[in-house]
């Protein structure tokens, strides 16, 4: 099953290190991961997003403002493939 990430504000350096954290971990687990980068203000304001980066997983606003650990994107990638 393939899994639709969005990073809100992804072409801040927080942003691009919140991004290669995911590739790196969905190579790991070897799960098909889908990136899509959101750079417009308009992207912010249709996520009602108020801190990037933002992370949005099918279509669900998981994070804002921050980088997630290695364990905390393993566990949202491994549950959004169960579900």
């Amino acid at each position: 099953m393939l899994i639709e990430i969005k990073i809100v504000g992804s072409n801040c350096s927080t942003g691009k290190r919140l991004k290669n954290m995911i590739l790196q971990v969905s190579k790991k687990l070897n799960k098909d991961v889908q990136i899509e980068e959101l750079n417009h203000a308009t992207d912010k304001k249709n996520y009602n997003v108020s801190m990037i980066p933002a992370l949005v997983i099918n279509d669900k606003i998981i994070s804002q403002g921050k980088i997630l650990s290695d364990k905390e994107i393993k566990r949202l990638i491994v549950s959004n493939v169960t579900n």
